[in-house]
């Protein structure tokens, strides 16, 4: 199952296609929503994790030894051993639980995947294809809780980048109210609105360059 099919209906996905439609018919600008589960599979953490365990079961030898007594000799080889087991435990854990394994990477870390799939996104979904420059990626990171919107460079020549934080908010207030769809939605609707306020107008000729659908990112942990 796809993981748009997970997290969106049939009806929630044609919502957010019309609203990409209305969006448009304001201006010359291609809107492209990207839904991805998460940004980055963050395996690196697991070692990490390895060595936490380790560490964890090690000073828990020593305690346990030092106030119970457990073995009566080769403390060293058997304190040597509880690291090492700790540490191939933790490290299976880790690996096959990434839910797990996604607490312990921390913010910045997470910022800075999301951002580099953000600009993977954009390029693979050839945003930049356009007559005049004028794409919009609006990618949404599930785990992260990071939305990113990314405007090709005549929209972001005109719109300051402050503008966008708008559009940013209500994406994350629909995804903590447990209100998914209404929050892109309404997101992608203020987008058309801000681009017609600074005069990225529709053309007479205007074509539909890029497909309305939202895209599905998948899941990489």
């Amino acid at each position: 199952m796809s993981v748009l099919a997970r997290y969106f209906s049939k009806s929630d996905l044609d919502e957010i296609k019309s609203a990409v439609g209305e969006a448009e018919s304001k201006t010359s600008a291609e809107i492209v929503p990207f839904f991805a589960e998460s940004s980055h599979h963050y395996k690196e953490w697991s070692w990490f994790g390895a060595f936490l365990t380790g560490g964890i079961t090690g000073i828990s030898f020593y305690t346990a030894q030092n106030v119970y007594g457990l073995v009566w000799g080769n403390e060293s080889m058997f304190a040597i051993l509880s690291v090492w087991a700790g540490a191939i435990i933790g490290l299976g854990v880790f690996t096959f639980f990434p839910k797990l394994r996604f607490l312990l990477v921390p913010k910045n870390s997470k910022q800075y995947f999301v951002e580099l799939r953000t600009k993977e996104a954009f390029l693979e979904e050839e945003v930049f294809r356009t007559k005049n420059r004028t794409g919009i990626l609006i990618y949404i990171s599930l785990y992260e809780h990071f939305v990113r919107v990314y405007p090709d460079k005549e929209i972001a020549r005109v719109v300051p980048k402050s503008e966008w934080n708008e559009a940013v908010r209500l994406i994350i207030e629909g995804m903590k109210s447990g209100k998914k769809k209404e929050g892109i939605v309404s997101s992608i609707l203020f987008c058309g609105d801000l681009l017609k306020k600074y005069n990225i107008k529709i053309e007479k000729d205007d074509k539909n360059e890029i497909s309305n659908e939202i895209r599905d990112g998948g899941n990489l942990m």
